[in-house]
């Protein structure tokens, strides 16, 4: 192999590794090292294209994708600064550190040719290895899993998208093996070793997938299998999408709960899109605005089949959902346009991870990938090569081109650079929080108050803050705390909580309507109902109390538990005492 070459292999591999690394680290719902480190590797990426950019021979052409990428950043800058009322800091410097990673993967990719196609096929596959060694060793007990109730997570906290990871890298291992199908005889030895991984992952990954009982995960490497057939083998693809229509019917009745609960999703997620159609209610706005669609459409349907399986989600469950509730339609069509256009680059050069790709288009439909660094990472990575395996390079550059190139991508290090101290500092203000989140003392409350403009998006922080204020007394200070709560998140008790408050300051009709609100928000929970029995009892409003009282007796709840029984104990007794005759209260008295 030339020098040449292995320089580009050698910049491919660079690539590769910053984009594949956080699929391999341990990620969690919360801020932790890994984000710090995925901050990281964008200013990897951007010193690696600085120096593909003075080694470059030629330089890469523009293409309609990058001004696409660039008006949503700026649309995004400007939906934040200007547009959300929400806590979206982190939101809005993870989209943007994504795009800065476009920019230099676009500087550097055409410098590394064919190479990074391999190189980032071999990377996609080893990264899908790795994790499928991780979940058979947590199946045989060799590594814990990182779920409570779940003994299959892999690095991540769920089984979700866990089982999403994988099927992506069986969808492109299967591509891989689709091209290069033949005999044993006469390969060299890294064609060997290629294959025999290869193999490997599908052997071992096809029976880890099947213990995730992900149906999302399973749908994603269906179709990309049939993306991949289609040209050769129509019949066997459309035979093989009647059984798995099939399959897929006795799958929704397996999991029927989870089913509905995806449908609740849409219909309220489509409801909250449609208020605010055009600019989205704000970055990080989703669970809000969520909340608020919820509440109104189980005002309209309160005998919908759908209430038992309604929840407070944190994520949108649909990627597309997600972006048109927080940035509208304008923000929607970027996502649109950027995802169709790279998924129909890479079928039409039949780039073998173009699989992949659409495997994760697919996931995204039904889960919250893209909610999750090692997933962005990806598809950004998708997204810059396709746009340069399209647009190609141009003429030769000359010295000051080089140096322009090297500067820019060097200066996209630097915000990179400064994210990645400030996410550093937002870390260790939540492990401080988890450090006392535990310890039930009110004294620790100024402990909490220092953390607050850090962790002001973080809803578990603001409950948990919350709840300190109150039990000090601060019913004020509690309630703004948890107001704010609300903006990022859909839980009723943020409410009920704020409803305590208020009733302990004596403003009845203010907590009247914060426990009518936790109610409306889901209302396949009685504990709100109980609530505001308790609250007409203690205003001498008996009436009231008995109707909720009646309604707390005639409530089916969701799941059946000892507090559930023990509310309808007490409202059993309220209407027993209420129906007593009058001499028999009396004669008992005596």
């Amino acid at each position: 192999m030339k020098r040449h070459d292995l320089t580009r292999y050698g910049m491919a591999a660079i690539l590769t590794t910053c984009l594949c690394l956080p699929a391999v680290w341990q990620t969690v719902a919360y801020p932790s090292v890994s984000d710090v480190w995925c901050y990281g590797m964008v200013a990897m990426l951007s010193i690696a294209a600085s120096c593909a950019s003075l080694r470059a021979q030629q330089w890469p052409r523009p293409h309609a994708l990058d001004a696409i990428v660039l008006l949503w950043a700026l649309y995004m800058a400007c939906n934040y600064w200007f547009l959300s009322p929400y806590p979206a800091t982190e939101d809005f410097r993870e989209a943007e550190a994504l795009c800065l990673a476009y920019a230099a993967l676009r500087l550097a990719i055409p410098f590394c040719g064919k190479a990074f196609g391999q190189v980032w096929t071999a990377g996609l596959c080893l990264a899908g290895l790795y994790q499928t060694y991780t979940g058979i060793a947590q199946l045989a007990g060799w590594e814990p899993s990182h779920h409570y109730r779940y003994a299959l997570t892999g690095t991540f906290f769920n089984p979700g998208p866990y089982a999403i990871l994988v099927a992506i890298a069986l969808a492109v291992a299967a591509a891989w093996l689709y091209n290069h199908k033949g005999a044993w005889t006469g390969l060299s030895r890294p064609d060997k070793v290629s294959r025999a991984t290869v193999y490997a992952l599908w052997a071992a990954g096809l029976p880890v997938l099947a213990a995730t009982w992900s149906r999302t995960a399973w749908v994603a490497l269906a179709v990309a299998l049939a993306v991949m057939l289609w040209r050769g083998h129509r019949r066997m693809v459309l035979g093989g999408l009647a059984a798995a229509a099939i399959l897929g019917a006795c799958a929704y009745f397996m999991k029927q709960g989870s089913a509905d609960g995806r449908l609740l999703m849409a219909i309220v997620a489509g409801k909250a899109w449609m208020a605010e159609w055009l600019t989205g209610h704000g970055l990080g706005g989703f669970a809000h605005a969520y909340g608020e669609a919820q509440a109104a459409f189980f005002a309209g349907h309160p005998d919908s089949p759908l209430l038992s399986v309604a929840g407070s989600p944190e994520y949108a469950f649909n990627g597309l959902a997600g972006v048109g509730v927080e940035q509208g339609l304008i923000g929607m069509a970027c996502a649109l346009t950027i995802t169709s256009w790279t998924a129909f680059i890479l079928v039409r050069k039949r780039e073998v991870s173009a699989c992949g790709y659409i495997a994760l288009l697919v996931a995204s439909m039904f889960s919250y990938p893209f909610a999750l660094w090692p997933f962005r990472l990806w598809a950004t990575g998708w997204a810059a090569y396709a746009v340069s395996l399209q647009a190609g390079t141009g003429m030769g550059t000359v010295w000051w081109k080089k140096a322009a190139g090297a500067v820019v991508a060097v200066s996209l290090a630097v915000p990179a650079a400064w994210w990645t101290a400030g996410t550093r500092t937002r870390v260790e203000a939540y492990r401080e929080y988890r450090a006392l989140s535990g310890i039930q003392d009110a004294a620790f409350v100024d402990d909490f108050r220092k953390n607050y403009n850090l962790l002001e998006n973080r809803p578990e922080y603001l409950f948990t803050y919350g709840k300190a204020l109150r039990e000090l007394g601060r019913y004020n200070d509690s309630n703004a705390t948890l107001r704010q709560g609300t903006l990022v998140s859909c839980d009723p008790m943020f409410h009920v909580m704020m409803g305590n408050n208020y009733l302990d300051l004596g403003a009845a009709r203010e907590a009247e309507t914060a426990y009518r609100k936790a109610f409306s928000l889901l209302p396949d929970r009685a504990y709100p109902l109980y609530r505001l029995m308790k609250l007409y009892e203690a205003t001498g409003e008996g009436g009231k109390a008995r109707d909720m009282a009646r309604r707390i007796v005639a409530f089916r709840a969701k799941v059946d538990s000892p507090a559930v029984r023990k509310m309808k104990e007490e409202a059993e007794g309220l209407l027993r005492q209420t129906h007593t005759p009058k001499t028999h209260r009396k004669d008992k008295a005596l």
